[in-house]
């Protein structure tokens, strides 16, 4: 019989609702952890009537210190990015980016020194067009000179948005755009809206080799908004659209869900849950967006959940395949560790979107856990052991419609761990 050293991750939740020709520049293995300012800040520049909601130098310092203080960085998350609404309106003298003077008063390379001091890395936002999709300087014809900038910031992830302008200049953009990161020879991570702008602006399939030769990641659904449902309509996306979008997500380059929405009193503690588990089984990018400060006890447990964030970085990279039983969707991922090529560990969830309380039966075997030593379930939350099964085995689940943590919630769910079964 192998030694399959197999762990199964099984997570049980309910709630409503290969190939590839890659970028190999050896960045982003796992996918990118961190903060991008834009889902909860958006533009924030008029810090006197907004000031809570003020995008400038000292809340991107405070997010560095929170993430190096508060033990975000052990759990992986490392970029700290700047969205849009960062710049002066106007170029300098030589045709380069100024940072507003106001918000970031000692400019950019200064906030880049200040996260690396701190072992971290330094994200910033362009546009391919004339200007940002908030009508501040963008790129268009200054690719090079950007680039360098970026590289001479010690930039080491970029954002490129793709607002206001045509499919065939989009296409040849943000490959000359990653030409010219390239070229700098300082490794920059580089996010792209590209596949967005073409399915859902232009109306055309996006060009996933393409694409995934170029991109690190890429958006390729609706901006996430602080909103329940909005997470529901992508976890949904996500299922829908399995088997055109798994085959170019892996290591170096991955789907983007868009930002994780902790800290805005949008979730409950049960779809906090479910957002970030379901991402985690995405091998999604894990980005907040939010006051650090505002962040709950609840969501930090989760974000610094070891078990959970080691599911979300497995180095495999592979992207939960979605089965539908019945009302409910069960993902299966296989994960690390495994056993040469025949025997990967698993981790599985369960998501209910029937609204009602549904009891289902699950065989391993029937979704690829075939290894001849077993399994052992483990809680992920808890840690705790629950029982070994055989691949043959059945594992009976009741989702609840409703939640159990004291208030109104939608929905609710349980969460398993296992590792493999001792050989006696």
């Amino acid at each position: 019989m192998p030694d399959c050293n197999n762990i199964v991750r099984a997570m049980f939740f309910i709630s409503l609702f290969g190939y590839a020709r890659v970028l190999e520049n050896g960045l982003v293995r796992t996918p990118p952890m961190g903060w991008m300012s834009w889902g909860y800040y958006m533009c924030g520049a008029d810090c006197e009537q907004n000031p809570d909601k003020c995008l400038d130098e000292k809340l991107i310092l405070s997010v560095a210190d929170t993430f190096y203080n508060e033990g975000y960085q052990e759990a992986g998350f490392e970029y700290i990015i700047i969205d849009d609404c960062w710049s002066e309106h106007h170029r300098d003298r030589d045709g380069r980016l100024v940072p507003d003077s106001l918000r970031f008063p000692n400019g950019m390379k200064y906030i880049s020194d200040y996260i690396h001091s701190r072992n971290l890395k330094f994200g910033m936002y362009t546009n391919v067009a004339d200007v940002t999709c908030m009508r501040y300087q963008g790129s268009k014809g200054h690719f090079k000179v950007d680039a360098d900038t970026f590289a001479q910031w010690g930039v080491d992830y970029i954002k490129v948005d793709g607002c206001f302008v045509g499919e065939q200049y989009l296409n040849n953009a943000y490959i000359h755009f990653g030409g010219y990161l390239n070229k700098t020879n300082r490794p920059m991570v580089y996010s792209c809206s590209w596949p967005y702008y073409i399915e859902f602006i232009h109306n055309k399939k996006p060009d996933y080799p393409t694409i995934s030769k170029h991109c690190n990641l890429w958006r390729n659904y609706h901006d996430v908004v602080t909103s329940w449902s909005a997470v529901k309509n992508i976890i949904q996306h996500y299922e829908d659209e399995y088997s055109g979008l798994e085959k170019y997500h892996g290591p170096g380059h991955w789907n983007d869900p868009d930002m994780l929405i902790f800290g805005t009193d949008s979730l409950t503690e049960a779809q906090s849950k479910i957002h970030i588990s379901v991402y985690a089984m995405l091998s999604a990018p894990l980005l907040l967006s939010c006051d650090m400060t505002r962040v709950k006890g609840y969501e930090k447990n989760l974000l610094l959940n070891l078990d959970l964030m080691a599911i979300a970085r497995d180095p495999l990279g592979i992207m939960a395949r979605p089965y539908r039983i019945d009302y409910i969707t069960l993902w299966v991922k296989p994960r690390m560790p495994r056993k040469g090529d025949i025997y990967p560990s698993y981790s599985l969830a369960l998501v209910n979107v029937s609204g009602q309380k549904r009891t289902i039966t699950v065989r391993p075997s029937n979704y690829g856990l075939n290894c001849t030593d077993g399994y052992s379930v483990m809680d992920i939350f808890s840690k705790r052991f629950l029982k070994n099964i055989t691949f043959e085995d059945s594992i009976d689940v009741t989702v609840p419609s409703e939640g159990k943590f004291g208030r109104s919630v939608d929905c609710d769910f349980k969460l398993f761990v296992g590792a493999r079964k001792n050989k006696g």
